[in-house]
C-alpha cells in the first residue's frame, strides 16, 4: 500500500486476502477505528505496522445462523455445563450465585440466543450483572490483549493472558443466557463471575480467551 492511499482501498485489499466484505470490517491501529476516507499516512500509519481488522464473511454468518447439528449438540455439552469437573457443574444453584440470578436479565441487556454459536460482536456486549450485582458491560480489546469489565462506576481491565480457566453453565429456563466464570488465578477464589452473558457468544469468549485448543 502507498502513504496515499485511503484506508478504504486497504479494506478492498483486505475483502482480497480474506474474503470479509468491506462492509463488514473494522479497522483497528494501535487501539483506534479508523475513518474509510483517511489516507494511511494522515492515519498515522507506519511501514511494516501491525494492523486488527475484525469482521465476518458472509459464509460464517450464514453459518451462525444455521442451527447445531446433531455432532454440534453433542460438543455442546460442556457449554451447557460448565467445565467437566463435577463440583462446577450446578454454577446455578450455588448460593453465591442464586443471589444474582434472582435479580432477573438486567434491562436493555443484549439478547441472548440458545443453541447457535456466533463470533464476538464488535461493539460492547452490554449489559451483564458483575458478582455485586452492578450492571457492566463486556469490551474486548484485543489489540492490547485485555477484556475490560466497565461500569459506571469503574472499568477492571484484565489481561487475557492472566486467565487461566473459564467457567460456564446455562441458566436453567433461560438458556439464552448463561454464568461465566473467569480464573484470573491459581486457585477458583480468584474467578470473576458474570451473569446473564448472552449464550450465543459463549464459545467465542472462550475460544478467544483460551484459544481452540483450550475449549
Amino acid at each position: 500500500m502507498q502513504s496515499t492511499d485511503t484506508i478504504g482501498k486497504l479494506k478492498e485489499e483486505a475483502e482480497r486476502l480474506t474474503g470479509i466484505p468491506i462492509n463488514l470490517q473494522k479497522v483497528m491501529y494501535k487501539g483506534m477505528q479508523k475513518n474509510n476516507k483517511k489516507t494511511l499516512e494522515s492515519a498515522k500509519f507506519k511501514n511494516n505496522c501491525k494492523v486488527l481488522i475484525i469482521g465476518s464473511t458472509f459464509k460464517e454468518i450464514t453459518k451462525a445462523n444455521v442451527p447445531l447439528s446433531e455432532k454440534d449438540l453433542e460438543n455442546d455439552v460442556q457449554d451447557r455445563n460448565g467445565s467437566e469437573d463435577e463440583d462446577e457443574q450446578d454454577i446455578c444453584t450455588q448460593k453465591e450465585h442464586l443471589k444474582i440470578l434472582e435479580k432477573g436479565i438486567p434491562s436493555n441487556a443484549h439478547v441472548g440466543i440458545k443453541n447457535k454459536h456466533y463470533p464476538l460482536p464488535t461493539t460492547p456486549i452490554r449489559y451483564v450483572f458483575n458478582e455485586k450485582g452492578d450492571k457492566v458491560q463486556l469490551i474486548f480489546k484485543f489489540t492490547q490483549d485485555q477484556l475490560w469489565i466497565g461500569s459506571s462506576k469503574s472499568t477492571k481491565k484484565i489481561p487475557l493472558s492472566h486467565i487461566k480457566k473459564v467457567y460456564s453453565q446455562r441458566i436453567p429456563d433461560i438458556e439464552q443466557y448463561s454464568v461465566l466464570g473467569l480464573q484470573i488465578g491459581n486457585t477458583k477464589k480468584s474467578t470473576v463471575w458474570l451473569y446473564f452473558v448472552p449464550t450465543q457468544f459463549i464459545r467465542a469468549i472462550k475460544n478467544s480467551i483460551l484459544g481452540e485448543w483450550g475449549l
